[in-house]
């Protein structure tokens, strides 16, 4: 089946350097420019009238109009991908750019290597949404704001899918300044997602080489032991990352930073669900609050169930309900895991998870529920893994 062809429009007010983005763009295969102007109102209307599959614009100065004009568009049309070219990365400018729901910034002078990889994601993704090529799950566990049991959710999710699904499931600890996804699962890994960083161009078996495998069978890229040695991540690296453990792993699970910069935006992108982890606290509420007023700006909450609502550590004790939840966010609860503090520490502590084998605490249940509904298992499937039912005995015979 030959690719589809991928429309450009093009808006950049210097003719030389919208000329050199032109002739990068034709150089690569399947991509068509479906028009360019100089003047930024010009290239919306145009934009508009096209519907390209990819939509570059100029940032210049503040970029505060080009950035207005982004947003609405992506807001009309949620499928294009914005890309901006821009002579400065700052932190707040990537922030901006990923608020007006940008998939890329360019940074000019032009990299011709890094314009094609953007445009080859927009053109896999596509290929993904038309079925193209095989689906690939990303389930990525985050919240803005720490300490209310990511990792152990992450943790726990990727050895219960692994359980119960039979599939080859990676944990990735991309939580590189406080991750602990190690230390859960009980194991010293001799090499971790620093030994990655210095590498030219990851392929599949340098990754591999840096794997921890796991007595329950699931493959952990973990946290280096000292922080400064995640130093310099990068977006490229981390979706490079995800780009080889989704092509040789059926489910990815990620455990992300509690923060919003370029690497956090590049795992949103890439992941399928994003479980947003909230506690039945003012504090957490209005943390997860401000979560979901990004992702509705990215329009994630677009695609149904792609963004789901997970309250851990639930009590019927809790100063605020469900409810209150529900109404002050917007968006309904979909999942829930039992405060059940003594089994949590203990897991923690012991490094031995909850969900290793079939659990017994609550909030082990509670996860392994939610791995079902994430990936049902088949009827026939589910009922060969139950365990075999004791027949009767009659004066001690069977």
């Amino acid at each position: 089946m030959n690719a589809p062809t991928l429309t450009v429009v093009l808006v950049h007010r210097n003719d030389i350097e919208r000329s050199l983005i032109k002739q990068a763009l034709e150089t690569i295969p399947n991509v068509q420019i479906a028009g360019e102007r100089t003047d930024l109102r010009a290239g919306m209307a145009l934009a508009h009238q096209v519907r390209p599959t990819i939509l570059v614009l100029e940032l210049a100065g503040a970029g505060e109009d080009t950035l207005s004009a982004a947003t609405q568009y992506r807001l009309d049309n949620p499928d294009v991908a914005i890309f901006l070219s821009s002579e400065q990365l700052t932190p707040d400018l990537l922030m901006r750019a990923m608020r007006a729901g940008a998939q890329e910034v360019l940074r000019r002078p032009l990299d011709r290597p890094a314009l094609t990889e953007a445009v080859e994601r927009v053109a896999e993704l596509n290929a993904r949404k038309q079925g193209g090529v095989a689906q690939r799950s990303v389930i990525t566990v985050f919240s803005n704001k720490g300490g209310v049991g990511v990792t152990t959710i992450a943790t726990n999710l990727a050895l219960s899918l692994r359980r119960q699904s039979h599939r080859e499931t990676a944990l990735i600890d991309f939580d590189y300044q406080s991750g602990d996804v190690a230390s859960m699962l009980g194991i010293a890994p001799g090499r971790s997602l620093g030994d990655l960083l210095a590498v030219d161009r990851l392929d599949s078996a340098t990754v591999q080489g840096v794997l921890a495998k796991h007595g329950s069978g699931i493959t952990v890229l973990p946290q280096p032991e000292q922080i400064d040695q995640a130093d310099g991540l990068t977006a490229h690296q981390t979706g490079s990352i995800l780009e080889v453990l989704g092509s040789t792993h059926e489910l990815v699970v990620v455990d992300s930073p509690h923060l919003f910069n370029d690497i956090a935006l590049e795992i949103f992108d890439r992941s399928s669900q994003i479980l947003v982890v909230t506690e039945l606290s003012v504090p957490s509420v209005r943390a997860a609050g401000r979560s979901l007023e990004l992702f509705r700006k990215l329009n994630y909450l677009a695609v149904t169930d792609r963004v789901r609502l997970v309250v851990n550590r639930k009590s019927e004790k809790s100063a605020i309900t469900p409810a209150q939840v529900e109404e002050t966010l917007g968006i309904r609860i979909t999942f829930n895991v039992s405060n059940d503090y003594a089994a949590v520490s203990e897991s923690i502590n012991l490094g031995r998870p909850l969900c290793g084998v079939a659990p017994t605490s609550r909030a082990g249940r509670d996860i392994d529920a939610i791995a079902r509904q994430i990936v049902p298992v088949p009827e026939t499937e589910a009922t060969s893994q139950a365990a075999p039912r004791k027949r009767l005995r009659l004066f001690g015979k069977e």
